[in-house]
């Protein structure tokens, strides 16, 4: 029998509330990440992170259990969970306000990485934290590590791409401003030695490994919401390669899952 492959991911989590409907949903990048892993046959995944010690703190780890993961990674630090206040715009979300609490600048220690390793993958976000260590992780020559720096192409969190073996971004704005995504794409790639990874939203996503760009076409589907549809790419992209699909196969199973996300409310789970 194969063993499962692992994946851990590292960083944000938040409370999905949407105003107008009076409903609340758990999310954040990386959570949600760890959560679609978690769904695929094959994978076992994990979430590291931190919840304020409030109710909604209780509700994400709640949640958690619910989707059976485990929650004793997650640190409560006194105060109050991420909440993102959303509106919901021609099947679209709009984000209207965000209020970070706990994952603002939240500490991560050094004893909290492992001294051996059991995942074959750490995920990270640009909005989570513990990126600092990924380069004396990358020296050990254990897990396999990827990042998802979202619209912040510049951001300076992208130093550490040269440590990373994915490196995943939205340039779904680039588009709206005129600006040519594989330009960019392949901008980025100069930085990294591994794979970059580019979701364009309905026009789908660009991907290259340095010696060829891979184009990656959207699932036609009447969107609900588009909350976790990237998050969902990026958790289906990296699982079936973990699996040992090729990078085009991984693209087209990306999509599929993104789809699939699309034709509910809320990224996953729910009140």
């Amino acid at each position: 029998m194969v063993s499962a492959k692992h994946l851990l991911a590292i960083g944000d989590n938040c409370i999905d509330h949407y105003t107008e409907l009076g409903k609340r949903f758990p999310g954040g990048n990386a959570l949600n990440v760890a959560v679609y892993a978690s769904l695929i046959p094959g994978i076992a995944a994990d979430y590291m992170g931190v919840v304020g010690t409030d109710e909604n703190g209780d509700f994400i780890l709640d949640q958690m259990r619910r989707q059976g993961l485990i929650t004793h990674m997650v640190t409560r630090i006194r105060g109050e969970t991420a909440v993102t206040e959303i509106l919901i715009r021609d099947g679209d979300r709009v984000f209207d306000s965000y209020s970070e609490g706990v994952q603002l600048n939240p500490p991560f220690e050094k004893h909290l990485i492992p001294t051996s390793w059991v995942q074959d993958l750490l995920h990270y976000t640009v909005w989570g934290y513990g990126r600092q260590h990924i380069p004396e992780i990358k020296q050990t020559q254990g897990p396999l590590i990827s990042c998802d720096f979202s619209s912040e192409i510049n951001n300076p969190a992208t130093e550490i791409m040269p440590h990373l073996d994915y490196s995943f971004f939205s340039g779904s704005k680039l588009q709206e401003q005129g600006i040519s995504p594989k330009k960019v794409l392949m901008k980025l790639k100069e930085k990294t030695p591994g794979v970059v990874v580019m979701t364009l939203g309905e026009h789908g996503s660009i991907t290259t490994d340095g010696t060829k760009v891979y184009r990656g076409n959207a699932v036609p589907v009447e969107v609900v919401d588009s909350l976790g549809a990237g998050d969902a790419f990026i958790a289906s992209f990296l699982c079936s390669r973990l699996k040992g699909s090729s990078i085009p196969q991984s693209i087209e199973n990306g999509h599929k899952s993104a789809s699939d996300i699309c034709t509910r409310l809320g990224a996953w789970g729910g009140d």
